[in-house]
């Protein structure tokens, strides 16, 4: 099973006992707004079903999103890492941090760590990530990857753009 580190961040396989962060992180209105397709935060229930579709993208692909936490405490942070299930938009790294986790670098620092490792594992020519049109904090994460946006079209019938980096311009 494969593990990033960072300076400050350990980027992990899905275990059970995530499910009581995860469900408070999906549980927060300002994190669900870009996260659920409805904009709206998830239940317990909920947000144990998304944490298994995350645990069976690995199982299933052999990478997918990582538990994105602080090395220090071991304080939950998110998660953050490649994602491609089926019919979407291109190898992605996506990235979605608890609430207490932004304005720490930490959505920048685990996805730079994901998509080096996705650009040296896997034959990628590029890496997407898919943003709402309303998300300028994680269009900042892009762009401090070298990402930058296609135009806007519809995702769960929101506006987003499929942003882009070439493996030569992404910025490690």
């Amino acid at each position: 099973m494969t593990t990033l580190e960072t300076e400050r961040l350990l980027l992990r396989q899905w275990r059970e006992s995530d499910l009581d962060d995860f469900a408070a992180m999906m549980g927060e209105q300002e994190v669900a707004r870009f996260l659920t397709s409805d904009r709206r935060p998830l239940d317990r229930i909920a947000s144990w079903r998304q944490m298994a579709v995350f645990a069976g993208h690995w199982a299933l692909k052999g990478y997918g999103l990582f538990v994105c936490e602080e090395k220090a405490t071991g304080a939950f942070v998110g998660r953050v890492g490649p994602w491609r299930p089926e019919g979407w938009y291109g190898f992605e790294i996506g990235w979605g941090l608890s609430r207490r986790a932004w304005g720490k670098g930490y959505a920048t620092e685990a996805a730079r760590a994901s998509a080096r490792w996705a650009f040296e594992a896997f034959d990628l020519p590029e890496i997407v990530s898919v943003i709402h049109v309303d998300n300028k904090a994680s269009q900042r994460v892009a762009q401090r990857l070298g990402m930058a946006p296609g135009p806007a079209m519809l995702h769960a019938g929101m506006p987003h753009s499929v942003w882009r980096v070439s493996r030569s311009a992404f910025v490690s």
